[in-house]
């Protein structure tokens, strides 16, 4: 995993619904990603066409998972449903596209299934950056065991995971940060119509300094207000939801 890219939405839409299932695989049937074969494990053993989102929603339905390989980039996307109102989108490809001339086609599609299929929140980083803001080892007179922290579905419902090498921010976030976005330093703003923001760090997706790069990051939460953000380094600390994303993920759930 240490060359991989990693790219996460925390979403309200549901692959069982047709109109989403359609948007999604005509988005996922793209060169980029030139998609081959699609099932609810992972070695996915169903070939994949234009018009396969029908058996792909009835799959999801049932089982509340689906997977997509593509032949590009060792593309692979993982669909999850975490709850009734929430899933997850998770989507890995090769880390060295993103560090050439292909990774602005690659920001450029992602940021089409954002404004398209449009989420509460999302993130993209290397692998190695997502395991340096969430990996813990528990050490036992057993052994070490290893776990994610801040991005479960009860900690999404309690605050965000944090602040990454990119950031999406969905209309109900984008509206609450408003103008903090502008005191933001060395950092793109993307803006995705109709209503959402992405921020994107004026660096190389690896930095030369993993740590100096986690600094960055928090500084960047603690302009946008820190209590909203998880931070490892700050494991402890209390924590709270933004209040319009809280809200919209209660009404969800009433």
């Amino acid at each position: 995993m240490a060359n991989t890219f990693r790219a996460s939405l925390y979403t309200p839409l549901d692959i069982a619904d047709s109109s989403t299932a359609r948007t999604l695989w005509r988005l996922i049937d793209t060169p980029i990603v030139m998609p081959a074969r699609f099932d609810s494990v992972e070695r996915a053993r169903i070939e994949f066409d234009s018009q396969s989102f029908e058996v792909a929603r009835d799959l999801y339905s049932a089982e509340d998972v689906l997977f997509i390989k593509g032949m590009n980039a060792k593309f692979l996307a993982m669909f999850t449903q975490l709850t009734t109102t929430l899933a997850k989108w998770t989507f890995w490809w090769e880390l060295g596209v993103m560090a050439g001339p292909s990774r602005e086609k690659w920001l450029s599609w992602f940021c089409e299934l954002v404004r398209q299929l449009p989420p509460y929140y999302g993130f993209a980083c290397s692998a190695s950056e997502y395991e340096a803001k969430h990996k813990v080892v528990n050490s036992s007179d057993v052994g070490n065991s290893i776990r994610m922290a801040g991005v479960s579905v009860a900690d999404f419902h309690k605050f965000l995971p944090g602040v990454y090498w990119l950031t999406v921010f969905g209309a109900e976030l984008a509206g609450h940060f408003g103008s903090k976005f502008m005191l933001l330093p060395d950092v793109r703003r993307i803006e995705i119509q109709p209503s959402q923001v992405a921020i994107l760090l004026d660096s190389p997706v690896l930095p030369e300094s993993m740590e100096e790069r986690l600094l960055v990051e928090a500084h960047l939460a603690e302009i946008l207000g820190a209590k909203y953000f998880f931070d490892l380094v700050k494991i402890n600390d209390e924590r709270e939801p933004v209040p319009p994303l809280a809200r919209v993920m209660r009404e969800a759930s009433e």
